[in-house]
């Protein structure tokens, strides 16, 4: 080794840069580029967690009956599918010891997509629902919305109402009806 360095020394200064140099982009790889070759690449592919997190964002489940479901960890919205692959019902769940609960609004679809029945949840439970019918062309038969004042222990103040809208073959309006703790209270 110390001959290596007395050969080096002994070397003219300008053997001694270019040696250095060599040294350097050994040492530290510079690359000299053009300014044209400077284009970065950016990596768009999702992240993913690390297993060591044990954390799923997204929860696919696949049923029996060859239905399945996709769950949001993250938000808490769920959409099942039927085995069809057409979406059956979605809505959001939150969680709160110790059970899960439904909370804003819930739609269930039949399998040709047509809503047949939205509730609406607060933490306390169901506040409403509107449930549709369809005649075998597509159009509405019916639409009933169902939905509650007062509190539901207390009879004196506790009101479930319920309306209900018939339509025609060809979806025109043709009654409503407006019940009041089953009493009939109003129709047109």
């Amino acid at each position: 080794m110390t001959n290596l360095i007395r050969h080096i020394l002994s070397l003219p200064t300008s053997c001694k840069t270019v040696l250095l140099l060599l040294t350097i982009q050994f040492f530290f790889g510079c690359n000299a580029q053009s300014s044209k070759d400077t284009i970065k690449t950016v990596d768009t592919n999702p992240k993913v967690a690390p297993e060591s997190l044990h954390f799923t964002a997204h929860i696919i489940e696949n049923h029996d009956d060859g239905s399945w479901g996709e769950i949001d960890t993250i938000t808490g919205y769920q959409k099942y599918y039927y085995k069809n692959g057409k979406l059956q019902t979605e809505g959001k769940v939150i969680k709160a010891s110790p059970e899960n609960y439904r909370l804003g609004i819930w739609k269930y679809y039949n399998e040709q997509e047509q809503l047949m029945n939205q509730e609406t949840y607060t933490k306390e439970g169901k506040i409403n629902q509107l449930e549709f019918m369809y005649f075998t062309n597509g159009k509405p038969l019916s639409k009933t919305y169902q939905y509650y004042e007062g509190d539901y222990k207390d009879k004196a103040t506790f009101k479930f109402h319920k309306i209900e809208t018939l339509f025609d073959f060809n979806g025109q309006k043709v009654s409503e009806r407006h019940w009041v703790n089953e009493k009939l209270i109003s129709q047109e």
